[in-house]
């Protein structure tokens, strides 16, 4: 379901806003910057689907154990900015080709590979990097067993990214080599990533506020872009110390553009790519 304008909004008396997104920074973890009318709408779209009239009847919901949660999640996926695309950021993937070129060429090379996009909204980020590690892997290591996972706290955006069909229109962001192999043609307009990405890529609901509790570790490679800015300061540095402490040695982070708030830590270098923020972990 998503934001109708035509909805009206409901009248929220004053404090009632301020208390939602007090609870929902409590539950989360996360911060709504979008204006007051849209966080509205966004409630009232809730309400008109919930068959409620009264802004009070909707927020004591919130209130009820059995109730609240899944509320919270509804609530949350109008609210959450799902905007994404194929090749979102071209440069954090040319960056990404170079370094698993030089990881399957620089040294010994590794049997298996594996990545993770963290808020991976509806798929594309992590098919993208599934591409390009395919496709250097094809041209240097064909062998290689590599798999990738993508999370996210939208139950929906993750319902679409386990379906992986895409619009003929968003075909446009994808390079024509990857295009070409990594998408099959499908009817009405729509195509689907090919069955053996699908195969090796997996999706999970999950909040990075409580990716200290994740069952993912031990990965080449993490990818969480344009996520963060739900986040509080100090709670992004400590997201991306849980990102770091769940890659390996020698494990590339790639994070959107300025959303490293500032962050330092011994155990990482800092990537010189342009355009890209983009880390490398150096020690345990």
């Amino acid at each position: 379901m998503n934001f109708d304008p035509a909805i009206r909004p409901p009248e929220l008396r004053s404090g009632q806003l301020g208390v939602l997104m007090q609870k929902l920074h409590t539950h989360a973890g996360i911060r709504i910057d979008s204006t007051r009318t849209v966080i509205a709408g966004s409630i009232g779209a809730r309400m008109a689907y919930l068959g409620l009239q009264d802004a009070e009847h909707y927020l004591a919901i919130f209130d009820d154990s059995i109730n609240a949660r899944a509320e919270w999640l509804a609530l949350i996926d109008l609210l959450t900015v799902k905007e994404t695309r194929f090749f979102r950021q071209p440069d954090a993937y040319k960056c990404l080709a170079h370094y698993v070129d030089e990881l399957l060429t620089a040294g010994p090379a590794p049997s298996e590979l594996s990545f993770w996009s963290a808020g991976c909204s509806h798929g594309q980020e992590l098919y993208s990097m599934a591409m390009v590690v395919a496709g250097v892997a094809a041209r240097h290591k064909p062998w290689l067993q590599w798999h990738g996972i993508g999370t996210d706290i939208s139950f929906n955006a993750i319902r679409e990214a386990q379906q992986a069909i895409y619009p003929e229109a968003a075909m446009q962001f994808i390079p024509l080599e990857y295009r070409e192999s990594c998408m099959d043609h499908k009817l009405g307009g729509r195509r689907r990533v090919t069955a053996d990405i699908r195969a090796r890529t997996h999706f999970f609901h999950s909040n990075l506020l409580h990716v200290d509790s994740a069952p993912f570790a031990d990965f080449n490679i993490i990818f969480c872009q344009n996520t963060l800015i739900y986040f509080e300061r100090d709670r992004q540095r400590w997201i991306i110390d849980q990102l770091v402490d769940r890659l390996r040695v020698g494990g590339l982070l790639v994070l959107g553009a300025g959303e490293d708030a500032c962050w330092l830590a011994q155990n990482v270098r800092r990537l010189q790519w342009p355009g890209v923020c983009a880390y490398q972990k150096t020690g345990g």
